[in-house]
């Protein structure tokens, strides 16, 4: 049935995305979803969001493009570090940066944590993961960078970390230059350095 030509195609979708491709209403839409839900077929993951657990693609970061929506944004923070194999310890959350309004979405198959980051703070250090379901995520630096400038800010998130290991790959210059470019306060980006700096060797 087309249902499940739709279904096999994405483990995540919209409400909107599904009744275009089914050319029916939105209304329409959400009531075939609704049965679908009770068969078990699909899982609401929020308002207008839907998922298929079962699909071999599923992966809660690849949630992460609907979640943000029309918001710019990426998976960074310790989610990243993570990824990137920097910390040992999985987070009990997928911490995304975005330009929209910081946020919690907790849904019963995992927990989504969005910071607000300026605009500035999207440009550079950024790419598309390598995975069935692609999500833009922070490089090694930028995740890094993102998690100390936090640090710095009121609330001060971040101030302790788990112990951090810097990749043989990583790229001290990268940084610093991220932080020129991305942190227009001065006493801000000299404490992201020094904190990069207390975590290892100085910049050169």
């Amino acid at each position: 049935m087309a249902d499940g030509l739709v279904l096999a195609n994405t483990p995540v979708f919209t409400t909107r995305m599904y009744a275009d491709a089914e050319a029916v209403s939105l209304v329409a839409a959400s009531k075939r979803l609704a049965t679908l839900a009770r068969h078990r077929q699909v899982e609401r993951l929020t308002r207008g969001l839907w998922v298929v657990p079962q699909h071999p693609h599923f992966s809660l970061y690849g949630c992460a493009p609907y979640v943000l929506g029309a918001e710019l944004g990426y998976v960074s923070f310790l989610s990243a570090l993570h990824l990137h194999g920097m910390i040992s310890q999985i987070p009990k959350a997928i911490q995304i940066a975005t330009t929209g309004a910081p946020r919690t979405l907790v849904t019963r198959f995992g927990r989504f944590e969005l910071f607000q980051m300026h605009p500035r703070m999207m440009m550079g250090g950024v790419t598309w993961s390598d995975t069935p379901l692609p999500f833009r995520q922070a490089s090694a630096e930028k995740a890094l960078l993102d998690t100390f400038y936090l640090s710095t800010r009121r609330g001060r998130r971040f101030r302790s970390l788990p112990e951090v290991e810097l990749p043989a790959r990583f790229r001290k210059r990268e940084l610093a230059s991220l932080a020129r470019a991305q942190i227009s306060l001065l006493p801000a980006r000299i404490a992201v350095l020094r904190r990069f700096e207390s975590l290892s060797h100085p910049l050169e």
